[in-house]
C-alpha cells in the first residue's frame, strides 16, 4: 500500500455560545472556530481522516503540511505510522518541537491511523486493544463568559443535559462562587485558567478558591512549561492540578511527571504529535501515577480519536465537550452528545466516521 495524495481543507464554521456576549474581551475572540483537515488517499482505495489543532492558526498549519510534511510522505506505506511519525519528527526538528510542525504531524498521524484501522477491518479502539464498550464520562466544558449570570445560566443548562461534571474557563472568583452557588455541592466543577498568572499570584488566587470545593484547576500560570512553579504551587495548594494542552511531545510531559506538577495530565491529540505519541504519553502517565484527561474540545476527527483513545485506556478519565452549538456539523451531532453523561464510541472501522463533504464545501475558506 502507498499514499498517493494529501489533501488539506480549511474550514471556518459560526458557532453560538448560547448567551449574548459570546465574545468576552480576553478568550479566542471569534464567533467561528478554525479547522485544519487532512485527507490522506491509498492505492488500494483506502482513505484517511485526521485533523490538526487550528484555532487561531489555521493557514500556517495547513502550509507546514502541504510544503514541509506531504512532500516525505508521498509514495510511502500509510501502515508504517509509527516509523512515519519517528521520521517526520525527526526530519522537521528544526521548526520546533512545539506548536505549528506538531500540530501539523499530529494530522496526518491521525489520518494514518483511520487508515491502519480500516485496512485491518477494525473500529480504532479494537485495533488499540479495547472491545470499545467503555462508558465514557464526559464533561462540559463551557466558554469564558467573564458574567456571572452567564455562568450561572449555562451551569443549569449544562446540567439539565445531564452533565455530571461542568468545567468553566474563567478567571475572577464572581464566576467561580456563582457556578458553586447554582450547581450545590453535587456537581464537581474545574476552572481553566489559560495561564493568567504568576506563580505568586496563582498561589493567591487558588488559596482564595479552596473553599469552592474545585476538582481541579488547569494552567494557572505562566508560561505553562514553567514545571517547577506549578509542581510548587501545587504543594502550596489542596487543589488538584491539571496540565497538559500546551504540551508537545512525550518529551514534555516527561519533564511534567519529572517535576510532580499536576495531579490531572492533558495530552490533546491535535497537539502533541496525533495518536502515536499520545500512546506514548499514556504509557508514561501510568508509569509516573498520573490520570490523565485527555484535552478534547473539537468536532474533527481529532475528537474521534480521542474516544477511541480512551477506549483503550484501562481508566480513561473525563472527556471534554465544550460547550458551544456549531451551525453545521462535520458528523452527526448524536457523536457530541453524551446520553446521561457518557459518550458512545463509534464501532464502525477506522475512526468510525467520515466527515461529511457537505459541511466541508459549504464552510471552506477560500485561499489564494
Amino acid at each position: 500500500m502507498k499514499i498517493t495524495n494529501i489533501e488539506v481543507f480549511e474550514l471556518k464554521i459560526p458557532f453560538s455560545t448560547g448567551v449574548k456576549n459570546k465574545v468576552s474581551s480576553n478568550f479566542l475572540k471569534a464567533d467561528a472556530l478554525d479547522f485544519c483537515l487532512v485527507k490522506i488517499e491509498t492505492d488500494t482505495g483506502i482513505i484517511g481522516w485526521g485533523d490538526a489543532f487550528a484555532f487561531h492558526c489555521r493557514r500556517a498549519v495547513a502550509e507546514a503540511i502541504n510544503t514541509m510534511i506531504k512532500p516525505h510522505l508521498i509514495g510511502k506505506n500509510p501502515l508504517d505510522v509509527q516509523q512515519i511519525n519517528f521520521e517526520l519528527q525527526k526530519k522537521l526538528h528544526l521548526f520546533g518541537r512545539y506548536g505549528i510542525t506538531i500540530f501539523a504531524i499530529s494530522a496526518v498521524d491521525i489520518a494514518l491511523w483511520d487508515i491502519v484501522a480500516k485496512h485491518s477491518n477494525l473500529p480504532l479502539c479494537n485495533f488499540l486493544g479495547s472491545v470499545g464498550e467503555k462508558k465514557l464520562p464526559a464533561y462540559a466544558s463551557l466558554w469564558r463568559y467573564e458574567d456571572a449570570e452567564a455562568v450561572q445560566d449555562r451551569c443549569q443548562y449544562a446540567k439539565n443535559l445531564g452533565y455530571k461534571y461542568i468545567k468553566l474557563h474563567e478567571v475572577f472568583t464572581s464566576e467561580v462562587k456563582a457556578a458553586r452557588n447554582i450547581l450545590g455541592d453535587d456537581i464537581p466543577i474545574m476552572v481553566d485558567t489559560n495561564c493568567p498568572w504568576t506563580k505568586d499570584e496563582a498561589r493567591q488566587m487558588l488559596n482564595s478558591w479552596e473553599e469552592y470545593s474545585l476538582y481541579w484547576v488547569e494552567e494557572p500560570i505562566n508560561p505553562p512549561e514553567d514545571f517547577e512553579s506549578l509542581s510548587n504551587l501545587r504543594a502550596d495548594t489542596f487543589i488538584p492540578i491539571a496540565a497538559g494542552e500546551n504540551a508537545c511531545t512525550s518529551f514534555e510531559f516527561k519533564k511534567m511527571f519529572d517535576a510532580e506538577a499536576v495531579d490531572y495530565a492533558q495530552p490533546s491529540v491535535t497537539k502533541v504529535g496525533g495518536i502515536t505519541e499520545f500512546k506514548k504519553i499514556n504509557h508514561l502517565a501510568d508509569t509516573y501515577g498520573v490520570q490523565v484527561m485527555p484535552h478534547s474540545p473539537y468536532f474533527g476527527p481529532g475528537f474521534l480519536a480521542t474516544l477511541h483513545l480512551a477506549q483503550s485506556m484501562p481508566n480513561p478519565g473525563l472527556l471534554e465537550r465544550f460547550f458551544i452549538d456549531f451551525e453545521a456539523y462535520l458528523y452527526p451531532k448524536e457523536i457530541f452528545t453524551p446520553q446521561d453523561g457518557f459518550f458512545k464510541t463509534p464501532d464502525t472501522i477506522g475512526l468510525g466516521l467520515d466527515p461529511d463533504k457537505d459541511v466541508i464545501k459549504d464552510f471552506a475558506v477560500k485561499t489564494l
